[in-house]
């Protein structure tokens, strides 16, 4: 990796200047022609893998918010080399071809302006990239060609749970099973993995790199300069308070849903639709006591998904929901004999982005108003819960549910992806509106909340998004 130093980055005109280094910039990077001149601009540190060990290193962001859902809410951010790659769990599904279609197929939500199938190449380079493994979902979410690494091992209730439907399919996951880095331990300590099986920005740094880039560390990017259409430069703080401007053909913010609103309000950008629509998915955990099935021996922390309430699911009344079976950390139930009849599931419900739910720019700095989740998701939710007894074959002695879960991790919203600047902030290129050089990256321009994990498609969006460059 090649660092330069404030005074070296500002002395120069950069052909591309990127905010973060988090999957969005690093995939966009990726995908940039290799003759330009790329400088990546870090607010935080770098923090190798050993003293992220060593030292539990996790630089997590404080947001103000003012939360109105009668629900505890947090959004989960860490500024860091890197970004959220560093403390993800890996779960690497694509969206679901209803998911780009909400409008038009169930006449709620919004569609996006492509589909399925104009991001199927960009998926499967990503898998590739990431060292995907995966299969046995192919007649739910169509594919091109296989996944770059066979499955995990099923836990035993997920081998019987596939047994009974094809609904229940292995998690796609960037955790390796096959590939350059170590295959996963099972312990369920996923946040920052102890032996580096999953896929990070770190240890993918070889093969993300673009071959002309520099990174500038410890800076933040605070806002972009906007003349007669185009974006020329931006403005950074360094480590110690110093200001600077750094000059670029090209610019692209990589930061988050939240951080990404924030600059483009502090660079006077006016759209009535900038940092609202702030979502992630409604989420509870289920307990279910068995009387015969039993769990454990899966071959990675969460095994599978089941799209009973996903795939041809009615959406016009309520959100779908992905169920997610959980393989550690382990849940024991109390009877001798029976320590393992107990499994884990996870409900992951969409929602309706909601344009009381925003980012502000107050006091330079954001601050969220969240009056929580839409109706349509909770009624996902309890839908789900109604017919989920009949997914299991077996007797079901006990079922718990949780309350809400208060993250999912999953920034979403903000700067939504459409056609026109009258609903949306970005273009299908990820360009700002009326600012063709200038690119919004990241799931902030999502304006759907599949259930599915974003990372996928975040890093899929990023490598199409760079082809507008050249």
């Amino acid at each position: 990796m090649k660092r330069v130093s404030l005074a070296e980055a500002s002395s120069r005109e950069w052909d591309v200047i990127l905010a973060g280094t988090s999957i969005a910039s690093m995939f966009f990077g990726r995908g940039l022609p290799d003759g330009l001149d790329v400088l990546f601009v870090e607010k935080g540190g770098d923090y190798p893998h050993g003293e992220q060990i060593e030292k539990g290193w996790a630089v997590r962001e404080q947001f103000v918010q003012r939360n109105s859902s009668g629900h505890e809410k947090h959004w989960v951010a860490f500024t860091v080399l890197g970004g959220n790659s560093n403390y993800w769990w890996a779960n690497s599904p694509r969206l679901h071809p209803d998911d780009f279609v909400l409008q038009s197929r169930f006449g709620v939500g919004h569609d996006w302006p492509f589909g399925y199938d104009d991001l199927e190449l960009y998926w499967t380079r990503a898998e590739e990239l990431m060292e995907v493994a995966g299969g046995g979902s192919e007649h739910i979410l169509p594919r091109s060609r296989p996944f770059p690494h066979p499955p995990h091992a099923p836990s035993r209730s997920d081998a019987i749970l596939r047994e009974s439907s094809p609904l229940w399919v292995p998690m796609p996951t960037a955790i390796s099973n096959g590939g350059s880095r170590p295959t996963c331990c099972v312990n369920g300590v996923c946040g920052i993995c102890p032996i580096d099986a999953k896929f990070t920005v770190l240890n993918g740094f070889e093969a993300l790199e673009h071959p002309r880039a520099s990174f500038l560390l410890d800076t933040e990017v605070r806002e972009v300069d906007i003349e007669a259409g185009r974006a020329s430069a931006v403005r950074v703080r360094g480590p110690g308070g110093e200001e600077a401007r750094l000059r670029g053909n090209v610019v692209a913010l990589g930061t988050n849903a939240i951080f990404n609103a924030t600059i483009l309000q502090r660079s006077g950008v006016e759209n009535d639709a900038l940092g609202r629509y702030l979502h992630e998915q409604a989420i509870v955990d289920l307990t279910i006591d068995t009387a015969n099935i039993k769990a454990f021996f899966g071959g990675t922390s969460e095994t599978g998904h089941g799209y009973h309430f996903y795939h041809e699911t009615d959406r016009s009344d309520a959100a779908a929901v992905l169920i997610e079976t959980v393989n550690a950390p382990p849940a024991i139930r109390p009877e001798r004999g029976r320590w393992a009849n107990r499994l884990r599931m996870r409900l992951i419900a969409e929602d309706l982005p909601q344009p009381e739910n925003r980012v502000l720019l107050e006091d330079d700095a954001p601050a969220i108003e969240w009056i929580g989740h839409h109706d349509y998701a909770i009624r996902g939710l309890d839908r789900a819960l109604a017919g989920f007894p009949g997914l299991i074959p077996d007797t079901i002695e006990d079922l718990k549910v949780s309350s809400l879960l208060p993250s999912e991790a999953h920034i979403q919203g903000t700067h939504r992806i459409g056609a026109s600047p009258g609903e949306s902030v970005v273009d299908g290129w990820l360009r700002l509106h009326g600012v063709p050089n200038l690119f919004v990256l990241g799931a902030g321009a999502f304006p759907t909340c599949s259930p599915a994990n974003p990372t996928l498609t975040i890093a899929a969006l990023s490598l199409r998004a760079a082809e507008a460059v050249a």
